[in-house]
């Protein structure tokens, strides 16, 4: 089962609603940050001892994600506690949303603060196919509960909703001045088998030269993504800040730094299907890649054309990858990124000098080739898997 997330933009909200959902962004994100700092302090939680002006389920959310951000921080993953800001998305479990359809028309009623509230919503082929899996389905059934008196185990009716099960955990988020849920849904793919049938290994080297290098090293196939554009894109958007810093246009920069999210975001989408279109030319694909730990500080240079792209979003390209292959039913394995630039994969000796900018020559047999194809070989070949 693959997941898939799919926004869907609330139809013209009005200002009373608009001004309303940004104060309740406020308030999630202070009950967020007051959870986590409570959870440091050894408090143990729940909706009923958190003072916020929130519903109770919405409360608990919240503190799921103080949970998540602590044991991230205590565990590793995270170099330290984060600081929810006012504009993190709201989270709504499934038994606060539903849909309905009024006259043909598609709405989307949630909880936040008050009331359930259902609202329109644009309607697009995901709204069309999907949204009648989640209306409420209402039914009554016998069932053993436990009395809150006696502590015993009686029958009882109970409201049953059959269409709970179908809807996930939504975020109600905000883009500038429009607001979307983040509808998550589960696609069912085909099911393989990967023990026994070999496999073809598929190495996806990403740095700043080339953003990215993915090589088949049994067939020899490779293909090179280069920096170029985006460097070049990047410049420009530089450039545009730097004359609009200059006039004080401050909202100015700040659409285009949005213009800039969703060009990068865009272009990471389609640079993941061509990865992912790549390794479906073989038989019974599986993608390798490293487990990007610090690529910002082991790829150092000083040259304009790379500190363009070194912000370059590695993490979302490789999550990107990892939603395609899921889609097409590829598997994506991580590997330890130890010497992979560094490591000759004809005779598998590791010296530093093996690799002098873009050229790799190994210092023991003399095997050259590209350094950047020679990482994607290397990782590829690799059976050092991360964790």
């Amino acid at each position: 089962m693959a997941t898939v997330t799919h926004l869907v933009k609330i139809k013209k909200p009005t200002k009373a609603k608009h001004k309303e959902w940004i104060h309740a962004q406020q308030k999630y994100a202070a009950c967020i940050n007051l959870c986590i700092a409570r959870i440091l302090n050894g408090d143990s939680l729940s909706s009923s001892n958190v003072e916020a002006e929130l519903n109770s389920s919405i409360k608990n959310e919240a503190i799921r994600k103080a949970k998540r951000a602590v044991a991230d921080y205590k565990q590793g993953p995270a170099k330290k506690v984060p600081t929810f800001k006012s504009r993190v998305p709201i989270s709504i479990n499934n038994q606060n949303w539903d849909t309905k359809c009024v006259k043909g028309r598609w709405y989307v009623g949630f909880v936040v603060d008050k009331k359930k509230k259902y609202l329109p919503v644009e309607e697009n082929a995901f709204v069309t196919r999907y949204f009648s899996f989640f209306q409420q389905n209402i039914t009554y059934e016998m069932k053993q509960v436990k009395n809150k008196a006696t502590k015993k185990l009686v029958k009882k009716e109970v409201r049953v909703d059959k269409n709970r099960e179908n809807r996930s955990t939504i975020q109600l988020l905000r883009k500038g001045s429009d607001w979307y849920f983040a509808i998550p849904i589960e696609i069912s793919c085909e099911i393989r088998t990967f023990s026994i049938v070999p496999q073809t290994f598929i190495g996806v080297d990403v740095g700043l030269r080339h953003l990215a290098v993915i090589s088949e090293p049994k067939s020899g196939k490779r293909q090179y993504f280069s920096g170029k554009e985006v460097g070049y894109i990047r410049r420009h958007f530089r450039s545009l800040r730097r004359s609009l810093g200059k006039k004080k246009a401050l909202r100015a920069i700040k659409r285009l730094g949005h213009k800039e999210n969703r060009w990068m975001q865009d272009y990471n989408r389609k640079l993941a299907k061509k990865i992912v279109d790549f390794a479906l030319q073989f038989d019974r694909p599986v993608i390798k890649m490293e487990k990007l730990y610090n690529i910002r500080q082991t790829c150092k240079t000083m040259k304009k054309a790379d500190r363009t792209i070194h912000s370059w979003a590695f993490y979302q390209l490789q999550r990107f990858i990892i939603q395609r292959a899921e889609k097409c039913n590829v598997r994506v394995i991580f590997v330890n990124p130890k010497y992979t630039s560094q490591e000759c994969p004809k005779c598998h000796h590791i010296e530093k000098a093996n690799r002098n900018k873009d050229v790799f020559h190994c210092m023991k047999c003399g095997h050259r080739d590209h350094a950047d194809h020679n990482a994607s070989k290397n990782i590829a070949l690799s059976t050092s898997i991360a964790v």
